[in-house]
């Protein structure tokens, strides 16, 4: 617990983003619906497109028109004409998209073009990260960039992130007053505890919607070819420990890294088909890591592969 609420554990750093004010989230929601136009038109349709273009395997062509909708977009909030242009940089929802994110958008590469003319694959996961990043911005901002179900998700955990960071505050509150209260406290580290939990959980199914994004499954289907493409050759032992990185990213990008992924594995465990396979798999990876003992039998290297396969495919990751 100590380490989930207190520590650089993935709670910590959703509640330590620095959000936008909420009139002003509530004004760029507003101009972004009046720019849509009746249907919700404008984003959606920008948006299909850039789905079609993915569909085709297009990645340059589906990165340039990603970009081109959140020009559109930034044009259309910067029209408020309130404030500088750095509140465009702090997050809305932390739990889409973080501020690194939002930077890495709004300042595009400078080889862009470069980038989206490229066939490599390095190159290819990067135009397809930003791709996510961008659409994610845009749901964040209200645009229907993701589809319609979204935008009543977004709010309820915008509500519950708030509750969450009321109760780290009082937590915090109770654990440094003069007087020690241990009952108090207890109770409100239970309090924390089951709403985290709930949070985690609502944000592994948030997951599941971005995953039906095509840019997503397109990356990580990239990223685990270099996992085939080692045990292949092979190099089993390096490729179950590449496997783990690829989980890893997968729990990143849910919003749910940056914490111990055994602890993660367990506040999800119902959630995965083949739980405590991947609890061995992840322990077992883990211990040899810190213990740097990398001798893994071939054998149980492809257990642990396909355990984290089926984990990945459980987070709703097209991976064949």
């Amino acid at each position: 617990m100590e380490e989930l609420f207190t520590g650089e554990g993935w709670l910590d750093n959703l509640l330590g983003e620095l959000r936008a004010p909420s009139a002003w989230r509530e004004k760029v929601r507003k101009r972004l619906k009046e720019k849509a136009g009746g249907g919700g038109g404008t984003w959606e349709k920008e948006w299909k497109r850039i789905d079609g273009l993915l569909g085709k395997g297009e990645v340059g062509a589906a990165l340039e028109a990603s970009m081109k909708s959140m020009r559109r977009a930034v044009e259309a909030i910067e029209e408020l004409g309130e404030g500088d242009g750095r509140r465009l940089y702090r997050t809305f929802s932390p739990f889409l998209v973080r501020g690194s994110e939002i930077r890495r958008v709004l300042k595009p590469r400078e080889d862009l073009e470069e980038l989206a003319r490229s066939r490599d694959d390095l190159d290819a996961l990067t135009s397809l990260e930003l791709i996510n990043d961008a659409r994610r911005l845009l749901a964040s901002w209200g645009a229907n960039s993701w589809g319609r179900e979204l935008l009543d998700v977004i709010t309820r955990l915008e509500a519950d992130l708030d509750e969450l960071s009321r109760i780290q505050v009082e937590l915090r509150r109770v654990e440094e007053a003069e007087e020690e209260d241990f009952e108090a406290e207890m109770e409100v580290a239970d309090h924390l505890a089951s709403a985290a939990t709930r949070f985690a959980r609502d944000l592994f199914q948030l997951h599941l919607l971005n995953a039906r994004n095509p840019e997503v499954s397109m990356r990580f289907r990239i990223l685990w070819n270099n996992v085939r493409q080692m045990e292949e050759e092979g190099n089993v032992t390096s490729a179950a420990f590449e496997a783990l990185q690829v989980f890893e990213e997968a729990m990143q990008t849910a919003g749910l890294g940056r914490s111990d992924l055994l602890e993660m594995v367990d506040m999800l465990y119902d959630l995965f088909s083949e739980p405590e396979d991947l609890r061995r798999s992840v322990n077992r990876l883990s211990v040899a890591l810190r213990d740097r003992d990398v001798d893994i039998d071939p054998g149980e290297g492809r257990e642990i592969i396909e355990t984290l396969h089926t984990a990945l495919q459980d987070m709703g990751l097209s991976l064949d």
